[in-house]
């Protein structure tokens, strides 16, 4: 039986502007349970502006991967441009529809903390640090926000190799943001995860995800 008050649609209309209904969020802690960031907590598509054609784009791909998720597709997205752009923003909206509409539970780690906490376990816990991996390994959805940004040693390359290559096998769905540009570009280097990781790992992304390019060019026009 649906909600009374929005219908099951998981929105009331305000004479024309759209709210969301209490109802999406009774009984789970969104924040807690899919591990948001506070600060994105209140992430929705329906509150994401876009002011560039990529990022309209990039708004109606995600909303289109949401609405059609199958978690057996192990199909992803890779959100790439400069900061500011939404990208986590997008990402968050997406594991929320999914988890709201599909009853499918992702977890969302950004890449910097997910090393640190591994790190953390595999020097006091053996058991944290493998029911952490099994987790991000195995998870039907995994948001890896601002990958690259993070200072990539030996062992975070290892582990991230590890946890691509899994997910990649086994047909595991996977939303990436990043800063930096997949495949070195010209004199780019520097700025590429091709560089920064390993041709094999961002080979692995390119076929798992398909790109989204956002970019600050055309607000500059």
């Amino acid at each position: 039986m649906g909600c009374p008050k929005c219908g099951g649609t998981g929105f009331i209309d305000r004479g024309g502007v759209l709210e969301l209904c209490a109802c999406r969020y009774e009984g789970v802690n969104l924040q807690k349970y899919l591990n948001i960031p506070v600060r994105f907590i209140n992430s929705e598509f329906e509150n994401y502006i876009p002011v560039s054609p990529s990022q309209r784009r990039a708004l109606e791909v995600c909303l289109h991967y949401a609405q059609e998720f199958d978690p057996k597709s192990g199909k992803g997205l890779s959100l790439i441009g400069p900061p500011q752009m939404g990208k986590t923003h997008l990402a968050v909206a997406v594991l929320k529809y999914v988890y709201r509409q599909k009853r499918i539970r992702g977890f969302f780690f950004d890449t910097k903390d997910l090393f640190y906490r591994l790190r953390q376990y595999s020097d006091i816990s053996q058991e944290k640090y493998h029911k952490l991996m099994r987790l991000v390994l195995n998870t039907p959805l995994l948001v890896l926000d601002d990958l690259g940004s993070e200072r990539l040693s030996d062992w975070r390359i290892e582990v991230l190799s590890h946890i691509i290559s899994h997910r990649y096998n086994f047909l595991k769905s996977t939303i990436i943001t990043t800063n930096y540009s997949l495949l070195r570009q010209g004199e780019e280097v520097a700025k590429a995860l091709e560089e920064r990781l390993s041709p094999a790992i961002v080979g692995k992304i390119y076929q798992m995800n398909e790109l989204i390019d956002m970019s600050y060019e055309e607000l500059k026009k």
